[in-house]
């Protein structure tokens, strides 16, 4: 599957003391606006004040096939209005109008789906101990650390603009199918079963041997546009405001991939089609921890012992959230029992994520799924006594948030000390994303 993220190179986030507006002192770009959009910049691009977003469009614009862009409101459009960007017309203007410069441009910058930006390099023997300090970790003193710009001046840049156009597409278009269902949690439970299967060529399950660059942005993107479209099925959620849904999305999907990964494996293991130390990582696709390859040198340059460091999973099926495999293959959740599951553990994630507003909303959503189960049990399944089943639903979903928790401190520690050599234009759809 060809991914559509793409990549660029990215500049200082700081004005040198020339440069800089306040009398010498190095001053964080990100607190200044863009120039074209207005929303927080990133750097100093093509000879702009801009965010990434805007960067990677007029380098779209204006290296790749010319396209006449048109303005429905003779060229006096809001460039970003409710969480879009509404006019490309107007926001190129704004490009030229505030003096970006295509002869900055550095044509030796591929897309991601095609060249490494950076080197390979051998992987490091397998280390017996874990750094006592950071000092000892990146091999510098304490002082040198604290002063020393970032070590990446040259960052892999993975611009997920595109994708999530094509997932805002999605979410406008609605429902690809129509689903007669009692209520809206038989409706996802339908539209669950829709969007996990991909047509086969091939009865056998696909094994991979090498986990890298591409086979990530390639699960990204799939598991991107299924919750996109999974959502679809959900009333209550179609009536939301559009920048709502794609907040939600952005929010949530990397949360469902988890859970949705673990009950494959769960699934194709009780039913024997994968072995015990296998892991899913898609309907047709399992590998197997012990012996898959992991390519981290895209996204990183220290061998994968350090980054246990900073809790970096030392193994696939660390990264899985192994603890609460078991506990799921001895449930055995019924379509509708993961279906819940799946909503309440996204949508707790994103109200606590964001609060004010969104909770009230996602609260919500969670009383109306929660009374639609009661109704699955006491009047299909005729099982008023329902108590124990549900404990042991949330215990698993519990599970994964602690992991999440867990793991959030450590990576805010990796990005302080600049650990990870890739930056994404929409940075918020990858936190807490293992």
């Amino acid at each position: 599957m060809q991914t559509h993220f793409q990549s660029s190179s990215t500049s200082s986030i700081f004005y040198s003391p020339s440069e800089s507006p306040c009398d010498g002192r190095m001053v964080p770009l990100n607190i200044f606006p863009c120039q074209v959009c207005g929303q927080p910049a990133h750097g100093n691009h093509f000879r702009a004040i801009s965010c990434r977003a805007c960067a990677a469009f007029f380098r779209r614009a204006s290296t790749g096939a010319k396209t006449i862009y048109k303005c429905k409101k003779e060229n006096a459009c809001e460039i970003w209005e409710n969480g879009r960007f509404k006019c490309k017309k107007c926001r190129l203007d704004k490009c030229n109008e505030v003096g970006m410069d295509p002869g900055r441009f550095q044509f030796d910058r591929d897309p991601i789906s095609a060249t490494e930006q950076f080197t390979n390099t051998k992987q490091a023997s397998r280390m017996t101990f874990i750094p006592e300090t950071v000092e000892h970790f990146l091999g510098r003193p304490h002082f040198i650390i604290f002063v020393e710009p970032p070590t990446y001046q040259d960052k892999n840049f993975i611009d997920c603009q595109y994708l999530i156009e094509k997932a805002s597409h999605l979410l406008e278009l609605g429902a690809e199918k129509p689903l007669f269902a009692k209520n809206n949690l038989q409706r996802l439970a339908l539209g669950l079963n829709l969007v996990r299967v991909q047509p086969a060529s091939t009865h056998e399950l696909q094994v991979l041997t090498k986990l890298g660059k591409d086979e990530a942005l390639t699960y990204w993107e799939t598991d991107f546009l299924a919750v996109a479209r999974w959502l679809t099925y959900f009333d209550d959620f179609q009536l939301l405001p559009h920048a709502q849904q794609v907040l939600l999305l952005k929010s949530v999907w990397h949360v469902w991939s988890r859970l949705d990964k673990l009950s494959l494996t769960a699934t194709f293991r009780r039913q024997n089609f994968c072995e015990k130390r296998q892991m899913m990582l898609g309907w047709n696709s399992v590998c197997d921890p012990r012996t898959v390859e992991l390519d981290i040198s895209w996204f990183t340059k220290y061998p994968r012992e350090q980054l246990a460091f900073f809790g970096f999973p030392d193994e696939v099926e660390d990264w899985m959230v192994g603890d609460a495999l078991e506990p799921l293959m001895e449930l055995q959740p019924s379509d509708i029992e993961l279906t819940y599951m799946l909503c309440q553990l996204c949508f707790h994630y994103a109200g606590k994520k964001y609060q004010g507003e969104i909770l009230e909303v996602t609260e919500k959503f969670q009383e109306i799924l929660a009374n639609e189960l009661h109704n699955y049990y006491t009047n299909e399944l005729h099982m008023p006594r329902y108590c124990g089943r549900l404990n042991q639903m949330l215990k698993i979903n519990n599970i994964i948030q602690q992991d999440i928790w867990e793991k959030r401190a450590k990576a805010e520690f990796a990005k302080i000390f600049d650990v990870y050599c890739i930056e994404f234009s929409h940075p918020e759809m990858f936190e807490d994303a293992s």
